[in-house]
């Protein structure tokens, strides 16, 4: 009994070598302006009775949500990297990127279950898709970028 019946030893060894080789390519990836993005104030503070820059809005500390903005690595960049091996070419049954009637069914599943189902794997897809240290939000960036790509 083998544990992908449907896959060739030929299509495995392919799948595993495009697998070691994306994990390599990663290395040390982080950018200055990534690590800057990251470190940024996120606001100031502008007290009541005290000129303000004219821009800005008197808002009590407390009442301030953070702002959440994306500081991820760009989903592109995570396709290209990790995801390009088997989405480009179908390998284990992946949907090719572009492929509108190959992805119609899994964007018909909707965002979160897309998500769900790429952090803890599905069918040959490895958990995270082999990208171990992409973070959730990067994930969904990913995919989001797939999609697009796909419509």
């Amino acid at each position: 009994m083998t544990l992908f019946p449907s896959l060739s030893l030929h299509r495995l060894l392919l799948i595993g070598s495009a697998l070691f080789l994306a994990n390599m390519a990663h290395a040390n990836e982080q950018s200055t302006n990534a690590i800057e993005a990251r470190i940024a104030p996120v606001g100031k503070v502008c007290i009541k009775r005290q000129s303000c820059q004219q821009d800005a809005v008197a808002t009590p500390v407390a009442n301030v949500a953070p702002a959440k903005e994306y500081t991820g690595r760009a989903g592109e960049k995570i396709y290209n990297t990790y995801c390009i091996a088997c989405h480009s070419t179908g390998a284990a049954g992946a949907p090719r990127v572009g492929n509108i009637k190959e992805w119609q069914p899994h964007i018909a599943k909707g965002m979160d279950t897309l998500l769900k189902d790429a952090i803890k794997g599905v069918g040959a897809m490895p958990p995270r898709g082999i990208c171990s240290n992409c973070t959730d939000e990067e994930l969904k960036h990913t995919i989001q970028y797939m999609i697009d790509k796909s419509q």
